[in-house]
């Protein structure tokens, strides 16, 4: 099972959450991408940081179509279903929380962009219908509907947590041999 896969990968201690578990089963049974070019993978960030204590406040399940990581940030150690979910972009830029928690991230997701790098949320969705079964599955299986827009979502996210663009700079800062 994809869940199996992700949760393999996870940081250990680390439970892949409910909501999350129901959307690898979602794409299991309806493909993968679930939305945009959005693909579920297990993955971690290891090579993204090239040393394992800053990796392992990261655990992967997602990926995009340039090879940004899709991850929940588990800057306080938190419990993963209340940890937000942030895109670290392919080239270490592009770096943004991009969801409160998982269930604010099935939001997202069912808007229907193509990647989550900044250029894109930060506008009208460009491939809606790409979200059609996933809006449907959303308010069956949870209630969800997702907003016309990312904003709603992105500006909730931005109150609560801190900059992972930030606080990737200060790691990128003390991290030895910088």
């Amino acid at each position: 099972m994809l869940a199996d896969k992700i949760q393999a990968k996870f940081p250990k201690g680390v439970q892949v959450p409910d909501e999350l578990h129901k959307l690898c089963t979602f794409a299991e049974e309806n493909g993968n991408p679930v939305s945009g070019c959005f693909e579920l993978v297990p993955d971690t960030a290891d090579a993204w940081f090239g040393e394992v204590e800053a990796a392992s406040r990261f655990a992967v399940f997602g990926c995009g179509p340039d090879g940004s990581l899709i991850a929940l940030w588990l800057y306080r150690r938190m419990d993963a279903s209340q940890a937000p979910v942030v895109n670290l972009g392919s080239e270490g830029d592009k770096n943004l929380v991009l969801a409160s928690n998982v269930r604010e991230f099935l939001k997202l997701l069912g808007i229907g962009y193509s990647e989550f790098g900044p250029n894109y949320v930060n506008g009208e969705p460009d491939e809606p219908d790409s979200a059609a079964d996933l809006r449907e599955w959303l308010v069956e299986e949870f209630g969800i509907q997702a907003p016309a827009t990312a904003e709603p979502i992105l500006a909730a996210a931005r109150q609560l947590h801190p900059d992972v663009a930030g606080w990737i700079e200060e790691w990128r800062r003390r991290k030895p041999g910088a």
